[in-house]
């Protein structure tokens, strides 16, 4: 016998308000759940996550410079070992005089009436630095040739007188009035009032070589002292005959280099030459030798 299964009733329930709101303590305890895996445990362990706040890189990389010692920098091998130009390479290409130390040709009384035995009037170191400065007037640009410079010092009325000397000049004509003039310049600011001296009137030449760009001393091939020398300069062996200092201030010293300096002479003085040991050169002059490197007298 078949039997009927009895159907439960369709029950429908319709939820409260209430039962609607959502449970408090269990979204507290999922939102601490989700900072500490997303938020407290990088920053526990040192975990950076996403990329950093905008110069806190920087800071730290300043921080760790100024901690750390500066590197020195690199030594520049190739400028060490590099030599130094010559000390006379840039005066090649300009316009030189050479002045010869001066000589007192005439010295005279009150009376200007001559005396015959001149004292060692020291007036060279005044003189030579401004003759020198010759090079620099526009009268003697591009001249190559000799000039004797005469001046006059008359102490009692504490006068000085640039003139022509007497020896003839293988210069121009129109050219030395100009340079007698600049040397007048040079000269005019001159005080004879602190120059020993014994006599009221002294007469002096100066004899003045002038040498164009490329033709200083030492570069002539060929020239009055014979071949292979120029007049004032060494001849082939560089160890005999004369020279003239080429530098403003040439030191000479006891010993070639490193020895201790005895003399100082100035452009134009003539020298004898004694000895040459590699690079320098033994000298004499008035009685007093010692080394000056080649140089200094245009070798």
């Amino acid at each position: 016998m078949a039997t009927v299964k009895k159907e439960r009733p369709l029950v429908v329930s319709i939820p409260r308000p209430s039962d609607e709101q959502p449970v408090w303590s269990k979204v507290g305890i999922v939102a601490l759940i989700g900072f500490v895996v997303g938020v407290a445990w990088p920053r526990v362990f040192g975990v950076r996550i996403g990329p950093g706040v905008p110069g806190e890189g920087r800071s730290e990389a300043e921080a760790a410079a100024t901690a750390a010692p500066a590197a020195p920098a690199p030594v520049d091998t190739a400028a060490l070992a590099a030599p130094a130009p010559a000390p006379d390479a840039a005066e090649k290409n300009t316009q030189l005089v050479v002045i010869a130390p001066g000589t007192v040709t005439r010295c005279a009384d009150k009376k200007n009436k001559k005396v015959d035995e001149c004292d060692d009037l020291r007036f060279d170191p005044i003189a030579l630095p401004k003759l020198n400065e010759l090079s620099e007037c526009p009268s003697a640009v591009g001249l190559e040739g000799k000039l004797t410079i005469g001046i006059d010092l008359n102490f009692e009325k504490k006068e000085l007188q640039v003139v022509a000397g007497k020896k003839k000049s293988s210069l121009p004509s129109s050219t030395v009035n100009g340079i007698l003039q600049c040397a007048a310049r040079e000269l005019n600011t001159v005080s004879l009032d602190a120059i020993a001296h014994k006599h009221p009137r002294y007469s002096l030449a100066y004899n003045a070589t002038f040498y164009p760009p490329g033709k200083h001393p030492g570069d002539a091939k060929t020239g009055e002292g014979g071949e292979g020398s120029e007049a004032g300069s060494p001849g082939n062996d560089g160890a005999n005959g004369t020279a003239d200092i080429a530098w403003d201030t040439a030191l000479v010293r006891s010993e070639p280099k490193s020895g201790d300096v005895v003399l100082r002479l100035v452009r134009g003085t003539r020298v004898k030459l004694i000895e040459k040991r590699d690079d320098w050169y033994k000298i004499d002059h008035r009685g007093k030798s010692g080394w000056v490197f080649r140089g200094a007298i245009g070798q």
